[in-house]
């Protein structure tokens, strides 16, 4: 029997590579009802694989044993997607419905990056493979948190909760999925740190925000913002909390306003050269959409000059630290309220090229 376990299809739809193995785990407890499972599993590298040597696999009987596994992961995306593919692979495709019903062929296809995605999508023995009679076919795309349904990942952290024996609150479920996205990698975690912290009783908001770190990284990248963004008020407010709450310290914070200056410096010299978002992200290291798109706003709006003049003030407060001209906290305090003034004259500056 084939089973086809895929990511996403899409290049622009992230992939699930965390339900995909899910998947995967419950087909091999599903299979192993002798525990022999692990004895008679062939793991295979795509890389140079043939048709004959993967039927010849596929075709052996288990030794001792209800199921024998072949397992081959990333094997269609390694083939690419040029029309002879298909017809180059047509031994395996007229053997799988004469292979033994106790063998099981499992084609792993994550996708994780976008050619990988691409390269799925376009290809035939994916097509041909889909047609076979009988074919487990699962496909895993990342869930969405504002899709026409709803939030999908508050759906799934609910469910999730059920399964594993704990329960967690709908509003806590969707400030959860709110702090670290489709992440399920992150949020199963999670889920069991916070349902060991709950016990016997939900885990609600409360608990999200107090145990969950991304909570207390979402203030800092807020401070930065407003720092960049001369939101003065907000900054001093964000900051005086962070330092209250004890987990931040203000040479920290000086430090990611200053790389957020020098990755908006970098942006708007490449705006300027016509670049696109996507070579941005990868020149600044800033590859997440969120992030990213907020970088590439303030490269447009705040511009490069203004940018270069901020940087400079970072510098001169870190200056006044090791000299002992300032306390580390007062100097971030007088940096925050110097911020707006540098910015002045200079926005508008870059152009956008990253709308391609």
């Amino acid at each position: 029997m084939l089973h086809l376990y895929l990511g996403s299809t899409q290049a622009n739809r992230d992939s699930d590579d965390f339900r995909l193995r899910e998947a995967y785990r419950a087909l091999r407890a599903r299979l192993d009802t002798d525990g022999m499972l692990e004895l008679n599993t062939a793991e295979l590298p795509a890389r140079g694989l043939t048709p004959e040597a993967l039927v010849g696999q596929a075709s052996t009987v288990p030794f001792l044993a209800n199921a024998r596994m072949i397992v081959v992961e990333g094997l269609i995306v390694s083939l690419g997607g040029g029309r002879g593919v298909a017809d180059a692979w047509q031994p395996l495709l007229d053997a799988l419905p004469t292979l033994p019903e106790s063998n099981h062929l499992v084609l792993l296809e994550p996708a994780p990056t976008r050619d990988a995605r691409t390269a799925l999508g376009r290809s035939p023995l994916l097509r041909a493979l889909r047609a076979i009679e009988g074919a487990d076919v699962q496909q895993f795309e990342a869930l969405r948190l504002y899709g026409r349904g709803g939030n999908e990942v508050a759906a799934w952290l609910l469910e999730r909760a059920r399964r594993v024996g704990a329960e967690i609150e709908p509003a806590a479920a969707e400030r959860l999925s709110e702090l670290l996205g489709a992440d399920l990698w992150a949020l199963s975690n999670e889920l069991e740190k916070l349902a060991r912290h709950a016990g016997e009783r939900p885990v609600a908001v409360a608990d999200v925000e107090l145990l969950t770190t991304a909570a207390r990284d979402e203030d800092v990248f807020a401070l930065v913002d407003d720092a960049v963004e001369g939101r003065t008020p907000q900054a001093l407010l964000r900051l005086r909390a962070l330092l209250d709450g004890g987990a931040e310290h203000p040479g920290r914070l000086q430090a990611l306003i200053a790389r957020q200056l020098r990755n908006l410096i970098r942006a708007a010299e490449l705006l300027e050269q016509g670049a696109s978002r996507e070579e941005i992200g990868r020149a600044t290291g800033v590859t997440h959409p969120y992030p990213l798109g907020r970088l590439v706003t303030q490269a447009e709006t705040i511009g490069r000059p203004a940018a270069e003049r901020a940087l400079r003030a970072v510098e001169a407060a870190d200056h006044a630290v090791k000299t002992g001209r300032y306390a580390d906290a007062l100097a971030l305090e007088l940096l925050l309220t110097s911020l707006p003034r540098m910015a002045r004259g200079g926005r508008g500056r870059a152009r956008a090229g990253a709308g391609r």
